[in-house]
């Protein structure tokens, strides 16, 4: 059988998918994707073999394991503040494989990332760790820093909060215009940052952010999750990955969230993840999540992996809130069953105070 050249395109990379995420059953699941012969998927192993891409594994599942290219670069925050633009074109980019949707990406993300570790860290030292492979690019950004949690705590503090938890801080990002430094930034870098990438994870002060990474094993057993949180209780680590062919277009991106007109007007909001993978049912966790939505026009709220909602979260959000704030347009997405049931009866229920007289 003679398949076009976008067709062994397609086995190839469903073929490495499966290895990076340590399918055991990997041989098969291709062979009856692509209706294929066993014999036949195991030639395109060998191919990949040998053009150095995957190789030979005992450790894991499957047998096999994408072949990495790793770097490692560190800096003293203290000679990086007037020229940190120069480690990206002399250290960093000339290593990165990809497409140029991938590049503007990287050309974004990088920049903010490690301008926040510069600026905001309060730390010494900032390590950068390159991982490259056929698939995709992943780097690793770590300094030694307060921590971005705790940083954006003492800021929500002397804004006026009190008591300020990491589970604040974390949601803050989530709905992005947030910054501990408003006169020279205006809080957008890791919201975007978030939504460009397809895999982000922020460690810090014992806590895991994670956008795109929810129940990826291959982060889990990844060595790099364990290099970073030996940094959780001082400094901060990010995670950052894109697929070297990735059809993610940076101006599309930042279009779907802004505009000359309005600026960046709207928001959205994994609610399952805001909560720290926790089910919405506290009026607490509403407030958390609304505490700055009244500075969006509009925010959607995403209710992938939301099993249900409490009456308390609900009708703190879509009533308390809506009612004091009827400019800002409320959408929620990717309801089951069971929460959009609540959502409707909290958007039609009435209340009303009782007169005795």
């Amino acid at each position: 059988m003679s398949f076009t050249e976008l067709k062994r395109s397609e086995i190839k990379r469903y073929l490495l998918e499966k290895i990076d995420s340590d399918d055991p059953e990997f041989i098969a699941k291709t062979a009856d994707s692509f209706g294929i012969s066993v014999t036949s998927v195991k030639r395109y192993i060998q191919a990949e073999c040998d053009l150095g891409n995957i190789m030979p594994s005992k450790s894991a599942e499957c047998g096999y394991k994408l072949k990495f290219s790793r770097h490692t670069f560190r800096y003293s925050i203290a000679d990086l503040c007037e020229y940190d633009d120069l480690i990206f074109f002399d250290d960093v980019f000339p290593l990165l494989l990809g497409n140029d949707n991938s590049k503007h990406i990287w050309n974004y993300a990088l920049a903010e990332i490690f301008n926040n570790a510069i600026e905001h860290s309060e730390g010494s030292t900032i390590e950068i760790k390159v991982d490259f492979c056929c698939l995709y690019n992943r780097i690793t950004i770590a300094d030694d820093g307060v921590g971005i949690f705790h940083k954006i705590c003492d800021a929500l503090k002397a804004f006026g909060m009190k008591n300020p938890r990491p589970e604040d801080a974390v949601t803050e990002l989530f709905i992005g215009k947030m910054t501990t430094l408003p006169d020279r930034h205006s809080g957008e870098g890791i919201f975007f940052t978030m939504h460009l990438l397809e895999k982000t994870a922020i460690v810090s002060d014992g806590i895991i952010l994670q956008s795109g990474f929810l129940g990826d094993t291959s982060l889990i057993k990844n060595r790099l999750l364990a290099y970073a949180m030996k940094f959780t209780k001082k400094g901060t680590v990010v995670i950052m990955q894109i697929s070297n062919e990735t059809k993610r277009n940076a101006k599309e991106i930042f279009n779907s969230f802004s505009d000359p007109d309005e600026g960046f007007y709207r928001t959205s909001i994994p609610v399952f993840k805001a909560c720290l993978e926790r089910q919405p049912v506290s009026r607490s966790q509403a407030r958390r999540i609304y505490m700055r939505l009244n500075s969006f026009k509009e925010a959607i709220l995403d209710f992938s992996d939301v099993e249900y909602m409490g009456q308390g979260f609900a009708d703190e959000l879509f009533r308390v809130f809506q009612n004091a704030h009827p400019n800002v347009t409320l959408k929620p997405i990717n309801m089951n069953e069971e929460t959009m049931l609540m959502y409707q009866y909290t958007i039609h229920n009435k209340v009303t105070v009782p007169k005795y007289y």
